[in-house]
C-alpha cells in the first residue's frame, strides 16, 4: 500500500510540539525557581526525582488481557511484565517508584528518558517497539512486522487529583504507522497508602497513512484516509499494594471511534481490559 512521508508532511507539528515543549520547560523552570510551590508542597521533603539512580530497580510480574472484553469471541492472553530502571532511564513496566502514576490513555514504552522530572512537569521521551500487525508493544511473543515508534510526553499536574498530559509519536523506521497526537485528563483518588483508583479520558489524532495501516484489514472507507481524529477513549484503574514488595492491579477502558475511522469499525464501542499481579524490587 503506498503512504507518504508523515514527518515531510507534517513538519509544523514536528516544530510546534518541540517549540511548545521548550517553552513550557523553561518557563515551568524559572517559574519553580522563582517561587517554591506552598499549596501543593509535601508534609515531608520528598526524594529527589533521581534518587534510585545510586542502584536498579526491577520489576516482574504477569497479567491477563484482553483487546474487546465485551465480546465474548476475544481470546484472553498471559503476558510477562518486565521492567528494569536505573536512574531516569527506564526499560518496560514502570518499577515500584512510579507504579502508582496513571497514564490510562498512553501505552507503555520499551525504553523510555525521564529528561524532566519534577512535582508539577513532567517530561519523557521514549522508544517503543511497535508490532503493526495487532498494533500493540512488542513483546517477543507476537508474530509480526514490527516497527520503531518515537514518543515525546509531557504531563502537567494541575493539583493533588487532576493531570493534564499529551503525547507525540512517530514512526521512525518509516513503515506506514505515521504520525500521531494524543491529548487527555486523569483524575487521581489515593484510597488508602496501600490503593489508588484512577480515571482518565483521552482523545486521538493520526495522520492518513496511519489509519491507513492501522485499518488495512478493515473495509476501504468511502474517500481516501485523510489526517484527523480517529478515537476518544475513557480508562480506569485501580492497584493495590500487598507488601512493600507485591502489587496486583486491574484496568479497564473503552474507546469510540470517530471520523472516517468510525466508518470503518465493525464496533461503535470498545473494551479493553487487564489484571496482573507485580513483584518489585525495594
Amino acid at each position: 500500500m503506498p503512504h507518504t512521508h508523515a514527518f515531510r508532511m507534517h513538519p509544523w507539528l514536528w516544530a510546534l510540539g518541540a517549540g511548545g515543549l521548550l517553552a513550557w520547560s523553561a518557563a515551568s523552570f524559572a517559574a519553580t525557581e522563582a517561587t517554591p510551590d506552598t499549596e501543593t508542597a509535601p508534609a515531608t521533603t520528598p526524594l529527589p526525582s533521581d534518587a534510585p539512580a545510586s542502584r536498579w530497580l526491577y520489576t516482574l510480574g504477569v497479567k491477563l488481557q484482553s483487546r474487546d472484553a465485551a465480546d465474548a469471541s476475544t481470546t484472553v492472553n498471559l503476558r510477562p511484565i518486565l521492567g528494569l530502571r536505573y536512574g531516569r532511564w527506564r526499560i518496560g513496566h514502570p518499577t515500584g517508584t512510579e507504579w502508582l502514576s496513571f497514564s490510562g490513555y498512553r501505552k507503555e514504552s520499551n525504553l523510555a528518558y525521564q529528561w524532566r522530572d519534577d512535582d508539577r512537569l513532567k517530561v519523557g521521551l521514549s522508544l517503543r517497539v511497535q508490532n503493526l500487525q495487532d498494533n500493540s508493544s512488542f513483546d517477543g511473543f507476537s508474530s509480526g512486522q514490527n516497527t520503531l515508534r518515537g514518543r515525546v510526553s509531557v504531563n502537567y499536574k494541575l493539583d493533588r487529583h487532576w493531570s493534564l498530559g499529551s503525547d507525540l509519536t512517530q514512526d521512525l523506521m518509516d513503515r506506514g504507522d505515521g504520525t500521531t497526537l494524543s491529548v487527555g485528563a486523569a483524575y487521581g483518588l489515593p484510597l488508602s497508602d496501600r490503593s489508588a483508583l484512577s480515571l482518565s479520558a483521552g482523545l486521538n489524532w493520526a495522520t492518513a497513512d496511519h489509519w491507513a495501516t492501522q485499518w488495512r484489514k478493515a473495509p476501504t472507507p468511502a474517500e481516501p484516509w485523510h489526517s484527523g481524529l480517529g478515537s476518544l477513549g475513557v480508562g480506569m484503574s485501580y492497584r493495590y499494594a500487598l507488601t512493600p514488595q507485591w502489587a496486583w492491579f486491574g484496568t479497564l477502558g473503552s474507546s469510540r471511534p470517530l471520523g472516517q475511522v468510525q466508518t470503518v469499525s465493525p464496533h461503535s464501542l470498545s473494551w479493553q481490559g487487564q489484571l496482573g499481579l507485580l513483584y518489585f524490587s525495594r
